[in-house]
């Protein structure tokens, strides 16, 4: 099982997007995936299909992150609620608000590996975990790289989507924070999204995300389409986008998977 965070510093990236379309990708090749919302805004949860209310008596991330209980993870997730049958091979451990109850004990010795050993059991059961995360660096950011095999960074070419990046970047990779939280997860790559056609300061960005980052970047900068955010409003995964932007869309998810997969079978080999 291969466990990988989703982690940004700026919001508006599409890293929730980002995750649903590999999580689609992946389950659509008949892999088992297990999205994970550590995000107290749960709005990875609502566009796999629970709203707020729905969740209220449920147990969700919160409280299997307080227990550390690998066995409550395993029977506390739930279906993806996306129509196609590929789906059935995505499930969910939600989220709500009272996650942010979490934050406040980052003080408690060895908190930030809760989730890690939460995700025990899971390892017979699937074969990828997707963790979604909001744009910060604190508690939250802490539990989901300790349990991370690995880290994708989505960010857009802008000025302060590129300063978030690199601030994760030389984060994760200080030898002192790694030694402190015992972490064995790396980068794997940084997804450029929402690029504008015909914006110069973009092609500019991108240009320098190249200079920058080189092998680190996953595929072509994939262009803001507003068929794809239609989709997020309806709960839909992001390959039912229609038309020209579908194809994009879907072409994009495809050439990420094939370089999750690859690099994976690279690593294991």
């Amino acid at each position: 099982m291969t466990v990988t965070a989703f982690v940004h510093h700026k919001g508006g990236v599409g890293n929730t997007m980002l995750l649903q379309l590999l999580a689609g990708e992946l389950a659509r090749r008949g892999r088992q995936v297990l999205a994970v919302d550590l995000d107290p805004q749960a709005n990875l949860s609502r566009r796999m299909g629970y709203q707020e209310s729905q969740l209220e008596n449920r147990v969700t991330v919160a409280e299997v992150i307080k227990t550390a209980d690998p066995q409550l993870l395993m029977d506390r997730h739930l279906p993806c609620q996306w129509e196609e049958d590929w789906a059935q091979n995505i499930r969910l451990l939600p989220s709500r608000l009272e996650l942010e109850n979490r934050v406040p004990e980052a003080g408690i010795p060895g908190s930030w590996r809760r989730l890690h050993l939460a995700l025990e059991l899971a390892r017979g059961a699937f074969d990828d975990v997707l963790i979604d995360l909001p744009p910060t660096m604190g508690h939250l950011f802490d539990l989901a790289c300790c349990a991370a095999d690995g880290l994708l960074l989505p960010t857009s070419p802008t000025y302060d989507g590129m300063r978030g990046t690199q601030r994760i970047i030389d984060t994760v990779n200080d030898p002192e924070r790694r030694t402190a939280l015992g972490l064995h997860a790396w980068i794997w790559g940084v997804i450029l999204n929402g690029k504008r056609s015909g914006v110069a300061d973009h092609a500019e960005r991108i240009d320098q995300a190249t200079a920058r980052w080189g092998d680190l970047l996953w595929g072509h900068p994939i262009t803001l389409r507003q068929p794809v955010a239609s989709c997020e409003e309806r709960a839909e995964p992001p390959q039912r986008t229609p038309g020209e932007a579908g194809v994009m869309i879907r072409a994009a998810g495809a050439a990420i998977a094939d370089r999750y997969l690859a690099d994976r079978q690279a690593s294991a080999a």
